[in-house]
């Protein structure tokens, strides 16, 4: 039984930048195709840690936000990002464009928390019943191609969250491809009985339940 902050990998689904859980990130997947036609403008979170967010994550920002050092932060267990159902914006244009197309898709700032927080929006279940559709192009440093230390970007964070949810919960979420990625990647790589050469390429990635767009 899934619980906030700890999803199975199974119930969640990419979205750019990130992951949600899977009828979330179908519909903001849909509102994301719809933004690049309608404005020409992609659609995704702030960072790695800016939709679904394990608990570990929130215990962070819970500590960061209690020590007047962070922003508002949920306490560890009750976040929307626990559930896979909140998306923190990278810019004001995006939530500008959420309002004025997402609440068909069940995306809208009039029924998400923290009101005083411009950029944290909530999806609202059973609104759109749309499907996944096609799927959604990969930001800039996102491709599918291999990644190997020294790399950065979303593509790198992905992999991260993949292997915390396999269960390298020292891997920091951080979109940098350093030792301890390397050595996480590497462990995963033997226990499936792969070549464990530290690269994520396009077996790793199966084996990391990564879908690749």
């Amino acid at each position: 039984m899934s619980t906030n902050g700890r999803m199975p990998w199974s119930e969640l689904a990419p979205i750019p930048g990130g992951y949600l859980r899977s009828d979330a990130a179908a519909a903001f997947n849909a509102m994301h195709d719809e933004s690049i036609r309608r404005f020409n403008l992609a659609l995704h979170p702030l960072g790695p840690m800016s939709s679904y967010r394990d608990l570990q994550q929130q215990q962070q920002l819970w500590n960061l936000h209690r020590s007047g050092r962070g922003n508002l932060a949920a306490r560890p267990g009750t976040s929307n990002h626990g559930w896979g159902l909140a998306v923190d914006f990278a810019t004001p244009k995006m939530r500008g464009v959420v309002d004025a197309i997402g609440a068909g898709f069940g995306w809208s700032k009039r029924w998400s928390d923290a009101p005083s927080e411009w950029w944290h929006v909530v999806y609202k279940p059973g609104i759109w019943h749309g499907s996944a559709g096609p799927p959604v192009p990969p930001r800039p440093g996102a491709a599918a191609g291999s990644l190997s230390e020294g790399a950065s970007g979303d593509g790198v964070a992905v992999v991260q969250q993949a292997l915390r949810a396999h269960g390298s919960a020292d891997v920091v979420i951080d979109g940098s491809f350093g030792p301890a990625t390397t050595a996480a990647v590497r462990k995963l790589q033997a226990a499936r009985h792969l070549v464990a050469d530290g690269v994520v390429g396009p077996v790793t990635r199966q084996a990391l339940g990564i879908t690749s767009h």
